[in-house]
Order: structure tokens, then C-alpha cells, then sequence
């Protein structure tokens, strides 16, 4: 079985929100760029969100979402709290 890893490129946008949030809180941390991950001959795909770990927090951010994860795809917070949550939970 042959599974199809091809990068996915980050929107912009929100590249430049994540980047501000990091600037102004001061931390130096780098996102990881997703994947789209397929099996050729079937049906099959995964769209593996993009990631940003700060203090073993895995934060999973998707193109054109506006919902945060938090370690999972069962815990999420609005993006406009994101950095009110890694404020609470720099330490």
C-alpha cells in the first residue's frame, strides 16, 4: 500500500496572525506545516492540520478555520483567544 504525502501551504493570513500573536507575547516558537495525506486508488485523504507547540502544547490550526485545537481535534478555542490561552498557560 502506498500513502501520498504532499505539503500544505499555509494561508497567509494566518501565517501573519499566528506570527503577531508570537511577536507580542515574546516567544520564539516555529509552525510546522501540514499535509495532505492520501492513498492513491481509493478514496482516502487526511488533510493533517498545521502545528505550533509552546510548552508541550500542541496548538493545530487549519486553512480558513476559525477554531484553535488544543493537543486534539476534541479541544478547541476561537482564534481570538488564542493568545489570552498561551498567556495562561506560558509557565
Amino acid at each position: 500500500m502506498q500513502i501520498i504525502k504532499e505539503k500544505l501551504d499555509i494561508d497567509e493570513a494566518l501565517e501573519k496572525r499566528i506570527k503577531n500573536i508570537l511577536k507580542f507575547l515574546n516567544i520564539k516558537s516555529k509552525i510546522i506545516k501540514g499535509n495532505i495525506i492520501h492513498i492513491p486508488k481509493t478514496n482516502i485523504a487526511y488533510i493533517e492540520p498545521h502545528k505550533l507547540v509552546i510548552n508541550n502544547i500542541t496548538y493545530l490550526f487549519f486553512n480558513e478555520c476559525e477554531n484553535v485545537y488544543i493537543n486534539t481535534l476534541e479541544m478547541f478555542i476561537p482564534f481570538n483567544e488564542l493568545e489570552t490561552y498561551i498567556k495562561k498557560h506560558k509557565n
